[in-house]
Order: structure tokens, then C-alpha cells, then sequence
């Protein structure tokens, strides 16, 4: 993927765009927030008003008036402190089952952004086009899918409700409070605020430069992991295990150096975050002294400004953790944009026309995004209804690309491709695709029974048009011979069967399709002669009206074509039947005389 842009989104549009649906539940989840902090504020004054009435001290405020009155009048409270020890546990109680509705909506927020988000990223790398999933990395996809997501997520759901409305809350009444009972302790309360605001607006974006590292890092990471799930054997066949575990130790050195950088920024952010609110507080507690013993105010309000000072500074002193995990949503965002901006394949526009399988490449070019040359230059050949056509030629020769151009995988450059005389292009994909059966030279099999992995491209098959399929596909027996039949569980990307099994049951997947072009990418090269034998009569006697295109570099399986196409350099060098062929001259000539000498 493209490194990330430095050009984001603001926050607060970032935070609507994520919440989506659940504003109303935001909105609600607010205003509980507001009235817990009130709860919260007012446990705190029933305590002033405690200690100036052991002090005989009268109120002087409105919330001291209106509380003093609810529990009977100073003469009362005087003479009864349980009662302000009682709505003082009132208050609390009523601030903690706020706090309870708070964390359900909250839960319930979490698990459907999550849910939205997820599935709404999963659908589009669905159907990103083919060429654009090449070039981005697996790790960097499941990297963003998965824990960019839970990142932005978190900072949404939890950071930004949670943490976030309850400190502009507390911030806001413990001031308007503190300005009624003292404005010179209410200015001292918020004194070096300016200072530890100004800090953290410049260095949180230090901290969030240094996070994009990190977290680019753990992205190589989870690919590097990824990668190697999936090529173990291929380590073990070669003993390679511990050039492996050298190289993965380079990823993992690579991901330690740069977060014990951001750690170590996050280190110096946050303790000097602390040190001016310890500043602060102490700053507020020595004005409050001077002001006590000047009589300008109560022992009460003493304690309660020393409180309300408390309370004012360390929400802002946790506001600096929300805006470190503000500076990797950012970030996490921005990877979650790339995918989303990535335009999708269009699948749905198009003619659908009756597509029954003759096919004709005029002067075809072709080269990839990243190549200079052309892969193919100038390819020219038809294909009849029902005819079967095999594709030979040495590696890179356009085996492959031919394939992919004909599953509008990937657009040709120059010339034309037509399917019963319409261009491919103007052929709907899906439409293409329905009709154009695949089977891949690495077959990939899900982890579900035999039976669902056929199922996949034809919900509705029948029990006799499957074992139709997998007959033709030489795969009876061995169906057969498995306990579960087609109800066995094939393991993920099917490691419980062999090379062979896998492919004779990526065969029968593509047959179960009915479409009228069948193409097998090299994929008969996975199993035996004798199958492959088999298979390709089965083809001849029971799919007869299907074109059939066989990419392959066996002349034994090439030798019974109707004709074989054989390309050298990106171009038609030889167009004929294998009696033709074989007399002349030419690629197909040696590989035949060079395979006959090994048999």
C-alpha cells in the first residue's frame, strides 16, 4: 500500500462518519454523561456543606442554599450530619447507575460500529479489482481490517465518549462552580492550563508522527507472518526454518526500535503533562490556604476548591492520553481510507448477451501496471463452440495473462476480445464471469465440508448434478472411500487432502457452474497421467458443447486438443494440431522430442 497521506480528515467529522447510525444512542450517551458529572459534583458539595456545619459556618451560595433547604435548614443539618452523609450516598448511587446505562449504550455502540465498519471494509476489498489487490500486501489488508479498525473504534466508542465529553463537562461546572465561590480560586484553578494545552497541541503530533511508524512496522509484521503460514512447507522442505526465524528477528528489531521511540516520546509527553498538573493543584492549594486564613473563605470551601482543582486538572491531565490515541485513530483512519478510496470494479454495468463459447483474440496487447514490455504483443486466434484449444509455451511466455484477460481480470491494452462477436469489454463481469469457468493452477479450497466448497458457485446444485461433477472430475473414488463422503471437513485451504484431491475438487467446483467455457490454467499439472487421462475424456464425452481451453505443459495432455496455440515471447509463434506441429519445426517440436526422451 501507498504510504500514508499527510492530509486527514478533522476529528469531529472522522467521529461522525464512524458513528454513523448510533448518533442517536452518541446524543444520549451525552447527555447521561452530563448529569453523572453533576451527581459526581454535588456528592463533593454535600461534603462542604458538612464541614462548614461543623464549623457553624452558614451557606453563602445558591447550591449551598438549595441543598441545606432540601434536607431541612441549617438548624436541622446541624443537629442531623447523618442526613448530608445520606444524600451524599444518594448522589453516588444515582452517578453509579448512570454510569451503568452509560457503559451498556456505550457496549452497544462499540459492537455496531465494529460491526459496520468491519463488514463495510470487507466489501470493499471484495470487490476491489483484481489488479489492484496485486499490488497491495495481504498484511497491510488484514492489518487494516482488523486492528486499524479496533483502533479507531476504540478512540470513537470509548476514548471520545467516555473520556472526552466527561472532561469538557467536568471541566466547564467545576469552574462555574469555583467562579461563584471564588473567582481568585477559580483563576488560580485554571492558571497553567494554558500551558499544558499548548503542549499538548504541539507535541501530540510528534507522538502521532512516531506512532505512523510503528505502526507501518507491525503492518510488515503481520505480512511477514502471514507469508509464512502460508509457505511452511516450502521452509521445511528446504530446512530453512531458521534463515526464517533470522529474518522475521530483522521485522521484529525493525518494530522494537520504533516503538521504543514512540514509548519513549510518550514517556516525556505525559510526565511533563503530569508535572504542570501537579503544579496546578499545588498552586491552587496554596492560594486557598492564604485565602482561608485571610477569613475570605470557609474550611468548607477550602476542601471543596482543593477537590474541584482535582477535579478540573486530571480529566485535561487524561485528555493528553485521549488526543496520543486521537494521533493513532488519525492514522488508522487514514490506512482505513486508502482501501475505502480505491476505486471498485464495476461488476454490474455491461450487455449480457448469449455467450456460448466462440472467442477470437485480434492483435491483443497487454502489459502489466509496473512492466515496460508488453507480455502480449500482437496475439491473434479464434476458438470455435465445443472446440478444445491448448495453450503452450515456456514461462512468461502469456499462458497465464490470456487467462486473466478472458476473465476480465485485468483490462487489455491494445486490439480486440470477443466472446459470439461481442467485446469482451462491453460485457458485463458478472455476466463474463458466470459464463467463463476457471479452474487455477493453485487451487484454493475454504475450510468447510466437500459440498459447501462446491456449493460456493452454485448455491442451488443439485446432489445428482454434483456427483455429475465430481465423475468428470475423476474425484468418485475417492469421495467414496472418505467416511464423511462429501460431508468431509477439508481443513483450512484444504490440508487434510492431497495436491491431486484439491485440484480434481477445484474441477468439479468450476464444472458445477454449467458454464459454456471452461478454462484449466495449468491445473491438470497436479495430478497424474493416468487422471489426467481420464478427466479430459470425461470432458470429450459429457461436456462436449463447451469450449475448453487447457493451459498446460504436458504435450500428452496438449496432444488430443482440436488445436494448440504455442506462444514464445508474448506472440503466436505456432498454430496447429500436434500431428501438424510435431512435423515442424519449432518450440512445440523439441518439448515433445524432449518429454518422449524422458519417457
Amino acid at each position: 500500500m501507498k504510504k500514508i497521506e499527510k492530509k486527514h480528515k478533522s476529528i469531529f467529522n472522522i467521529v461522525l462518519e464512524t458513528i454513523g447510525e448510533e448518533k442517536n444512542k452518541m446524543f444520549l450517551f451525552i447527555f447521561l454523561t452530563m448529569l453523572m458529572v453533576i451527581f459526581n459534583l454535588l456528592t463533593n458539595f454535600v461534603n462542604k456543606i458538612f464541614l462548614d456545619s461543623l464549623k457553624n459556618d452558614k451557606p453563602s451560595m445558591f447550591i449551598d442554599k438549595a441543598l441545606v433547604k432540601m434536607l431541612g435548614g441549617f438548624d436541622n443539618l446541624h443537629k442531623n450530619l447523618w442526613l448530608a452523609a445520606i444524600v451524599a450516598i444518594a448522589f453516588g448511587l444515582s452517578s453509579c447507575f448512570i454510569n451503568i446505562i452509560r457503559r451498556k449504550l456505550e457496549g452497544s455502540i462499540n459492537a455496531k460500529v465494529g460491526y459496520r465498519n468491519q463488514l463495510d471494509l470487507f466489501n470493499k476489498v471484495q470487490r476491489l479489482p483484481y489488479s489492484t489487490l496485486k499490488k497491495m500486501k495481504n498484511g497491510d489488508i488484514l492489518q487494516t481490517v482488523t486492528r486499524d479498525e479496533e483502533t479507531l473504534r476504540r478512540f470513537v466508542a470509548r476514548d471520545m465518549t467516555r473520556s472526552l465529553f466527561y472532561t469538557v463537562f467536568m471541566v466547564l461546572f467545576s469552574f462555574i462552580i469555583l467562579a461563584f465561590i471564588n473567582i481568585k480560586i477559580a483563576l488560580s484553578s485554571i492558571a497553567l492550563l494554558p500551558f499544558l494545552f499548548i503542549y499538548n497541541f504541539f507535541g501530540i503530533k510528534e507522538v502521532r508522527r512516531r506512532y505512523d511508524y510503528v505502526d507501518e512496522s507491525e503492518a510488515e509484521i503481520t505480512a511477514k507472518i502471514e507469508e509464512n503460514i502460508q509457505a511452511i512447507r516450502v521452509v521445511k522442505a528446504y530446512n530453512n526454518e531458521q534463515y526464517e526465524i533470522n529474518d522475521f528477528d530483522n521485522y521484529l528489531k525493525d518494530y522494537k526500535s520504533k516503538f521504543f521511540f514512540y514509548r519513549k516520546r510518550c514517556a516525556v509527553f505525559f510526565t511533563i503533562c503530569d508535572i504542570i498538573c501537579f503544579s496546578q493543584i499545588a498552586l491552587t492549594t496554596i492560594i486557598g490556604i492564604i485565602l482561608c486564613s485571610m477569613g475570605d473563605i470557609s474550611i468548607g470551601t477550602l476542601s471543596i476548591s482543593i477537590q474541584f482543582s482535582g477535579m478540573l486538572v486530571w480529566p485535561i491531565r487524561n485528555l493528553s492520553s485521549v488526543l496520543s490515541n486521537m494521533a493513532q485513530a488519525i492514522t488508522s483512519y487514514a490506512r482505513m481510507e486508502r482501501i475505502r478510496n480505491e476505486e471498485l470494479e464495476d461488476i454490474d454495468s455491461g450487455i449480457t448477451p448469449n455467450l456460448d463459447g466462440d472467442i477470437e483474440f485480434k492483435n491483443v496487447k497487454f502489459k502489466y501496471d509496473d512492466g515496460t514490455n508488453f507480455v502480449l504483443d500482437g496475439v491473434s486466434f479464434k476458438i470455435k463452440k465445443g472446440e478444445t484449444i491448448a495453450i503452450m509455451g515456456k514461462t512468461g511466455s502469456g499462458k497465464s495473462t490470456i487467462v486473466n484477460l478472458l476473465s476480465a481480470l485485468f483490462p487489455y491494452t491494445e486490439g480486440s476480445i470477443t466472446i459470439n462477436n461481442y467485446e469482451l469489454k462491453d460485457i458485463q463481469k458478472k455476466h463474463l464471469r458466470e459464463h467463463v469457468g476457471l479452474v487455477l493452477q493453485e487451487p484454493f479450497l475454504f475450510s468447510k465440508t466437500i459440498a459447501s466448497n462446491l456449493k460456493i458457485v452454485n448455491p442451488d446444485i443439485t446432489e445428482e448434478e454434483m456427483f455429475n461433477s465430481i465423475k468428470i472430475a475423476s474425484l468418485d473414488q475417492t469421495i467414496n472411500d472418505l467416511k464423511d463422503g462429501l460431508n468431509t471437513y477439508v481443513g483450512e485451504r484444504g490440508v487434510s487432502l492431497s495436491g491431486g484431491q484439491k485440484q480434481r475438487i477445484s474441477i468439479a467446483r468450476t464444472l458445477v457452474t454449467k458454464a459454456p467455457v471452461l478454462i484449466f490454467d495449468d491445473s491438470l499439472s497436479a495430478v497424474d497421467t493416468e487422471t489426467d487421462i481420464k478427466i479430459r475424456q470425461a470432458l470429450k464425452q459429457r461436456a462436449k458443447d463447451k469450449t475448453t481451453i487447457i493451459v498446460t505443459h504436458r504435450v500428452s495432455t496438449a496432444k488430443d486438443a482440436d488445436h494448440i496455440i504455442i506462444l514464445e515471447n508474448g506472440k503466436v509463434s505456432e498454430f496447429g494440431t500436434h500431428q501438424e506441429l510435431v512435423n515442424k519445426p519449432g518450440l512445440y517440436q523439441r518439448i515433445y522430442e524432449i518429454q518422449n526422451r524422458i519417457v
